[in-house]
């Protein structure tokens, strides 16, 4: 070979190599792994939390040791031991007394010693007893003590103590081998029993009096979700003897019968005298009850991934997150608890547990109707079950060990039976956008921590969370899931509840929850106080010969425990807090507020002889002195003898003092459950949540969660996609990393037994194969023999040419190398690929007959108008009040039957109109006039629908104030300002330009007045003026339809009136008036500043689709599994849906916003006039641009909106609407099995918003609208942005607090009205409620005892009268519209309204303005649809309340509502105690109100059942393996880089400032 050719061969491989080099640099990188960072908050605990920690498992071990060598008796095992042996039956933590905890964590003092309490059964005894000993010092005890008499003034009888595992296997084997033998016919025949395929449940409490140990045990077939199983036969046990042999059965109950035993029931089922209903069987995994999914796992739902790793800390027993800290624990019987709760470093609980969880049931049958479940008997913490990664809560979430020892001598570990997280709960804590004076936004994601943990107790699924804000809010909730319990369904079992399934009764019961809360606010010693809200009439001081009604804060200080204790169904001050002796900057008692969430049942009877073992549930709230031989509410000896309580409750309230006191509030939450079709195969957690909020109240100077380092702001003069300026514009490049998704790992079934009754064999689950690694590809060619170097060459040419050859052969090899490289080299996951959703659209363009105008429309519209009316018509924009405009352009929506008729009838599509309102200034009789216009898109015609719709012409003086109108206003304003400059400069450093105004309304006292108070605020740019209130305020007569002739008629200034600001710059010139100087604010530390305090941190957790959106917008029209609704916006009540189905059926006709009420109450003109109708000012209009990542999640579909108002020139709001499914990081329904077979069965909670966000001047309202995917629905309202304020003068802290140093945050109330138009399986329904009552019986099988017990109250609402439920009264617990058709089991197809509310009172009656506001007199009222009755208010009520154009009280004319099309409107709302935590925002923690629709029996079963997000694995199967469990999949499949678009807003484009009031 020539040495050229091989020159030029060496050559080209060495740009070969050169390209590939470049090749391999310039490759595009796969994104990242995201990175952990440490949180930035180091714990300086330094070990002091353990004083709470739970006891480990060595120091269980040497807690039994030391008792089996140093009490002198013989202990045999609790898991074998006979009810005459003596066993240890718990061990737990001892926690000190709080003042020697204080001492160490506060005084410097000593640690105190670490205990434990032992209960110890004593059945080998001449005295059987049950006693309690406290051991220590741990971990090496060397000494005992005797507490029980202590405790509880008396040794514990040993009939009351908790029945354990081995007990009920002995009446297992009692029944087996004696009982069930003695009717072995019935047995095999009827029950086709073959020793292993029945399942019993325990009823409780266990007889009548005190020493009764007699158990009613119903039986079930035995298999998937028995609970729902049962087959009629039920046996009463006296287990009362030690001696097990001596056990009897006192009763046998089979289908409506009593015998004597089971050798009479065999008797007479021989002699054919009994009534026999065979049950079908039930294949083992249960058929309809069983949690296997019924469709295949589909996309992955939403995922949240920390981009930076967690923000909390976890260290033992102690948390850090943000400012909180505390100390976590769980005890065996009461479950979740939590100890030296701080934020910012102030102890804020001392201690927050759980105390009880009562469950009260009716039937006809002897079980249900003698079962009085106390949770904390059988264990909540012992029952606190493993948690599935990814269902129960987040995957990326930290799963915790529980270590407890019960019912053994062995302690035992609860694997991830706890689980903290941060979530992103998809919404703003805080927001305002502001086109008024500046152009700016600030908001704050909430984003909160939570500490979880499920109990599953039986049939039912506890989720117990503790949830902690930002703002230094923290909550306690508990949701429920698992199986109903259930009654064989017989003769009138239907009084006691539902049929849910052939034989199965979903019988009736109430859910109660009690929590002990020991707050130490600002220090252990408190008082409680209570703020409330009243009317009251008064004169008003510019026009005495007027009254007006307005609100007034009372406060009470709450002297005794006696009037610290409200009844459960009583009602209860809005505002009750914990007071501590120091006070805040403004000089308000520190406080803690507390806010309870309940749907609370009815408490059982005081007179039943049980109800002092649960007398805790007579409260919603009981405050009490805090003592440490009040440790709990009660006690796990109450299930078995209540009639002889060993701690009553009731005891704790005896009438002491409660001021300046160390307090503990005694929270009762629940919920009435009336198990229905739905509950199968078992219940979803939708609607079931309660519990309580802890909200600062005055507790700070400011809301802390200004210091977040999570804050955004940014004003329309900055770089807002800049990342120094926006901290979201960064999360594209910070947060687009790989989501590390650890392998999936389940060790819930290890180690256990079966705790059933009948468990039969004890099974020892299958060990799962180990997980294999996910393997990773490395970016190396080693080790693949294709890339092995050449061997070398012959030796046999020259040398030169051997050396070139050589050089040749190397450079091949690594020719050969490279490509290996880039053919092996490691596929990195790649951005995650949206796949299209597997529910397809079909609806064909059908819902554009709701579909809102588009701009050309519009314009349409305003031209065809323009040439037709043969008027001239100025454009609005610039419209004198002697003008003719048009002042706005909507959508005309068709009648109803039109539209149905279209829809479903196949006729034809409704012609597309138009509403048109015109204001005719320029006429002898100015008016408002409404045309409709059509059809569209080319108008043809128009016609005057006024009189039609009000019944004359809409007068003048009626119109909504236009935003020229306003600018002229401020043009007066100014130019009488300009009259009192000294006064001006000296009392506010101003020339009046650079003070902002706010409108109040309404205008006047009688219809025809246009005289309108406005406020002064100083101005500062970026901020929120609306806390800078400079104490003046001007009256201004604007009826004239000549500007010219606009005067100010009065001039308010710091509580004096004047007639003119002239006549206000002589008094002050003559020394007659009282200045209070107000410094100009500075921008930088002005009151109320939404500018950051903290610089950005990392980012919190997002949420992303792995595989894209699961839903589809086309259109106006959103599906999402199974949901299809239309969309759309009206400019004045916003938002609203239409045509909302499920599964293809109709449900809803129409769901849409009527109006926003805010009622003030003040000392000044302005704040006691105020009653803002925000329909009036438009709702819709001002949804603006929604701020992608804060707003709504980042990933979100975001979608623009139209309107024309107030000029001929439509407007488009972008990106003004969002939709988007919600990772809710909780199941919908979940249940663990120990009991006969192990499994898990769980389905993730997501749910579809549609949001929109208006800010109405200071305001901005969050209107959400979600669906679940059990078929409900949900409404909810946050309120956020700022308060308005009154200036403080005189007695100014009768209606508010003071919030700055002369701003007075004013009382008012939020009412919200929405229009439901509920079409459930068609138009025609009837309205039903079903409450409960006691009824007290003759016990059927001891007729010289008596019970209590709950049936199900049935009524049929048949008038407009009846269905009319006054605001704040009881309202029926269940309350549904029934269509005309059965379900499956007889009854009708229905929906239930479920209301959540904390409304203030409503303005009364006998106001001359209150029929403007009729609707908010009814929390929820049914009528008739009528086409003539469209919308519950009218835009033409705010300026003219006393003669209201629309009155909702002639909607209620007493029709008949049975078999009719009918409506629901409801209001809910809050009252609103501004305090220093508003500012510079309200936050949305606590102000959401709304409600659910929920079918109830409108399926067969729960159509979640059939989701593809099911999750269903045994514990013979490998719950690693993608094909068993689609959780294990979620690794390789959700292992993808969110894709996060670039951060744009144009939320300040093309925008005027001139919007209501603020000019």
């Amino acid at each position: 070979m020539h040495l050229k050719t091989v020159l030029i061969l060496l050559v080209l491989a060495l740009a070969t190599i050169l390209a590939l080099v470049c090749v391999l640099l310039t490759r595009g990188r796969a994104p990242s792994t995201c990175q952990h960072q440490p949180p930035e908050q180091e714990d300086t605990d330094d070990g002091q939390s353990l004083v709470f920690a739970d006891l480990t498992p060595e120091e269980m071990v040497q807690v039994v040791r030391y008792l089996q060598g140093n009490l002198g008796v013989q202990l045999v095992d609790a898991s074998r031991a006979k009810p005459s042996d003596n066993c240890i039956a718990s061990v737990d933590l001892q926690v000190p007394a709080k003042a020697e905890v204080l001492q160490f964590l506060d005084g410097g003092g000593a640690r105190p010693p670490r205990e434990a309490l032992a209960v110890l059964y004593f059945g080998n005894q001449p005295d059987p007893n049950v006693t309690e000993y406290v051991v220590g010092p741990l971990p090496t005890p060397a000494y005992h003590r005797d507490v029980t008499v202590q405790k509880y003034g008396a040794k514990v009888p040993y009939h009351r103590r908790p029945t354990v595992p081995v007990e009920y296997k002995q009446v297992a084997v009692f029944l087996k081998s004696q009982v069930f033998p003695t009717a072995p016919s019935f047995m095999h025949q009827v029950m086709e029993y073959d020793g292993a395929s029945l399942a019993a449940l325990t009823a409780a409490p266990r007889g009548f009096q005190s020493g009764d140990r007699i158990t009613w045990f119903a039986l079930f077939q035995n298999v998937s979700g028995f609970f729902v199983h049962p087959v009629g036969l039920e046996v009463l046990v006296d287990h009362s003897s030690l001696d097990t042999s001596r056990w009897t059965v006192s009763r046998v109950f089979y289908n409506g019968q009593y015998y004597r035993d089971m050798v009479q029931l065999e008797s007479a089922y021989v002699q054919g005298r009994i009534s026999v209903e065979k049950v079908r069987k039930a294949p083992r995994d249960g058929d309809f009850s069983s949690m296997k999914p019924r469709a295949p796992w589909a996309a992955p739902f939403p995922l949240q991934y920390e981009p930076q790793g967690p923000r909390y800390s976890i260290r033992n027993n102690h948390v850090l997150f943000q400012a909180w800290s505390f100390a976590f624990g769980m005890s065996v019987n009461t479950g979740l608890r939590l100890f030296d709760i701080r934020h910012k470093g102030e102890r804020v609980a001392y201690e927050v547990s759980v105390q009880e969880a009562l469950s009260v049931y009716g039937s006809n049958c002897p079980g249900g109707m003698s079962t009085r479940y106390m949770d904390g008997s059988f264990g909540i913490g012992r029952y606190a079950s493993p948690l599935v990664r990814g269902v129960d809560c987040p995957y990326l979430a930290t799963y915790l060990d529980v270590h407890y020892l019960a019912h053994s001598q062995f302690s035992r570990t609860t694997r991830s039976a706890l689980c903290i997280f941060e979530q992103n709960l998809g919404s703003p804590l805080r927001r305002h956008y502001s086109n008024l004076q500046s152009l700016y936004y600030g908001g704050l994601v909430n984003s909160a921590l939570v500490v979880r943990s499920i109990a599953t107790v039986g049939n039912y699924d506890y989720v117990w969370d503790f949830i902690f804000y930002q703002n230094g809010a923290m909550e306690g909730k508990v949701q429920a899931t698992g199986y109903a319990s259930s009654s064989f369904l017989h003769g009138d079992g239907l009084r006691y509840g539902n049929r849910v399934w052939e034989h199965t009764l979903g019988t009736i019961h109430t859910h109660s929850i009690n929590y002990k809360v020991d707050l130490d606010v600002g220090g252990v010693k408190n008082s409680l106080v209570a703020h409330d809200m009243a009317f009251e009439m008064t004169r008003a001081p510019w026009s005495p010969e007027q009254q007006i009604e307005r609100p007034r804060l009372t406060k009470k200080v709450l002297d005794t425990e006696d009037q610290a204790a409200f009844r459960l169904q009583s009602k209860m001050p809005r505002y009750i807090y914990f007071a501590a002796n120091s006070k805040n900057k403004w000089g308000h008692q520190r406080g803690y507020r507390i806010q309870i969430t309940s749907f609370a049942g009815d408490h059982v009877p005081e007179a039943s002889s049980m109800e002092r073992a649960i007398s805790w549930a007579r409260y919603q709230l009981a405050v009490t002195r805090r003592k440490e031989e009040e440790p709990t509410s009660t006690s796990i000896y109450n299930q078995n003898d209540p009639w002889t309580p060993t701690v009553a409750f009731a005891d704790f309230i005896d009438n002491e003092t409660i001021t300046n006191e160390d307090l503990v509030a005694w929270i009762t939450t629940g919920f009435l459950h009336i198990p229905h079709s739905e509950d199968i195969p078992n219940t979803a957690t939708v609607g079931n949540a309660v519990g309580f909020l802890l909200r600062p109240y005055n507790y700070y100077d400011l809301d802390p969660s200004i210091y977040s380092h999570d804050g955004v702001f940014f004003t329309s003069e900055q770089d807002f996609t800049a990342c120094e300026i926006n901290p979201i514009a960064c999360l594209p490049k910070t947060a687009s990393c790989l989501p590390n998704f650890p392998p999936f790992t389940y060790d819930g079934f290890q180690n256990m037994s079966s705790s059933g009754l009948f468990p039969g064999e004890e099974k020892k689950p299958e060990q799962t194969q180990p997980l294999l690694t996910v393997g990773r590809w490395e970016d190396s060619a080693a080790g693949n023999p294709a890339c092995q170097t050449v061997g070398a060459l012959s030796s046999s040419a020259d040398m030169n040419v051997k050396t070139v050859l050589v050089l040749l052969v190397l450079a091949l090899a690594t020719i050969l190398a490279l490509v290996c490289v880039l053919l092996t080299r490691g596929r990195a996951p790649s951005t995650c690929q949206h796949q299209p959703p597997e529910q397809e659209d079909t609806d064909d363009g059908q819902s554009l007959v709701f579909a809102d105008l588009t701009p050309e429309e519009m314009v349409q519209v305003v031209r065809y108008l323009q040439g037709n009316l043969g008027v001239q018509l100025v454009d609005a924009s610039r419209a004198k009040p002697s003008d003719n405009c048009i002042a706005s352009v909507d959508l005309q929506v068709p009648a109803k039957a039109e539209v149905l008729q279209f829809l479903d009838g196949g006729g034809a599509r409704p012609p597309r109109e138009a509403l048109a309102v015109l204001y005719f200034g320029n006429q002898p009789d100015p008016n408002v006039t409404e045309y409709v216009v059509g059809p569209l898109p080319t108008p043809a015609y128009h016609r005057d629908v006024t009189v039609q719709k009000y019944g004359g012409k809409v007068p003048y003086h009626r119109r909504p104030v236009t935003g020229k109108e306003y600018t002229d206003i401020n043009a007066l304003i100014q130019r009488e300002l300009r009259k009192a400059p000294r006064f001006l400069a000296v009392c506010c450093e101003s020339n009046g330009t650079d003070l902002a105004i706010l409108t109040t309304a309404p205008r006047g006292f009688k219809s025809g007045d246009r005289s309108t108070w406005f406020v002064l605020f100083h101005s500062v740019a970026g901020t929120g003026y609306y806390l800078l209130p400079v104490g003046l305020e001007v009256l201004v007569d604007h009826a004239d339809l000549r500007v010219s002739r606009w005067q100010l008629r009065q001039v308010f200034y710091n509580g004096q009136y004047f007639a003119s600001t002239q006549d206000l710059e002589h008094a002050f010139e003559d020394n007659l008036v009282e200045v209070i100087r107000i410094e100009k604010p500075q921008a930088e530390a002005v009151l109320g500043s939404m500018r950051l305090q903290s610089p950005p941190g990392a980012p919190g957790p997002l949420q992303y689709e792995p595989q894209g959106p699961r839903y589809s917008v086309r259109l106006n029209r959103v599906t999402f599994q199974g949901w299809s609704i239309a969309f759309g916006m009206n400019p004045n009540s916003g938002p609203r849906l239409f045509d909302i189905r499920y599964r293809g059926e109709r449900i809803v006709y129409e769901l849409s916003l009527q109006e926003a009420l805010a009622l003030y109450g003040s000392n000044c003109p302005g704040g006691m006039s105020t009653r803002y109708l925000d329909g009036s000012f438009g709702i819709g209009r001002f949804a603006y641009e929604l701020v992608r990542g804060l707003d709504c999640p980042y990933t979100a579909t975001y979608v623009d909106r139209h309107y024309l108002a107030e000029s001929e020139t439509p407007k488009t709001n972008q990106n003004s609407l969002c939709i988007f499914e919600h990772d809710a990081a909780l199941p919908l329904r979940r249940h663990f099995s120990d009991s006969y077979s192990f499994y898990y069965g769980g389905l993730r909670k997501t749910v579809l918003v549609i949001r929109a966000v208006s800010t109405l001047i200071n305001y901005d309202y969050i209107w959400d609208f979600m669906f679940h995917s059990s078929g409900a629905m949900e409404v909810r309202v946050h309120a956020t942005g700022y308060i308005s304020s009154s200036f403080l003068h005189g007695q100014g802290t009768n209606y508010g607090n003071r919030v700055g140093p002369h701003t007075l945050g004013t009382m008012h109330l939020h009412h919200i009205h929405y229009k439901v138009d509920l079409d459930v399986d068609g138009q025609r329904n009837s309205l039903e409620t079903q409450d409960m009552k006691y009824e007290l019986v003759k016990d059927p099988w001891s007729a010289q005892n008596t019970i209590e017990r709950p049936y199900l109250h049935r009524e049929r609402l048949e008038r407009e009268n009846e269905a009319a439920f006054p605001l704040n009264a009881p309202l029926p617990r269940y309350l549904s519209f029934a269509g005309p058709n059965p379900n499956k089991w007889e009854h009708p197809r229905s929906y239930r309204v479920q209301i959540t509310s904390f409304a203030g009172e409503h303005l009364p009656t006998s106001s001359p303005m209150e029929r403007s506001i009729s609707w908010g007199r009814y929390q929820l009222a049914v009528t008739r649809r009528k086409e003539e009755e469209p919308t519950s208010t009218s835009i033409y009520n705010q300026n003219d309340p006393w003669t209201p154009t629309v009155a909702f009280a002639d909607f209620i004319d007493n029709e008949t509502i049975t078999n009719e099309d009918l409506v629901a409107w409801i209001s809910v709302g809050f009252l609103h105690v501004p305090h220093a935590e508003d500012v510079p925002n309200t936050v949305t923690v606590g102000n959401g109100v709304g409600f659910f629709l929920r079918p109830y029996n409108y399926f067969d079963k729960d159509p979640s059942a059939d989701s593809p997000d099911g999750v269903y694995f045994s514990s013979e199967q490998d719950t690693g393996a993608c094909g068993t469990n689609p959780l294990a999949c979620l690794p390789p499949t959700a292992t993808c880089a969110p894709h996060l678009p670039p951060f744009r807003y144009g939320g300040f484009l093309n925008l005027s400032m001139a919007a209501p009031g603020g000019l």
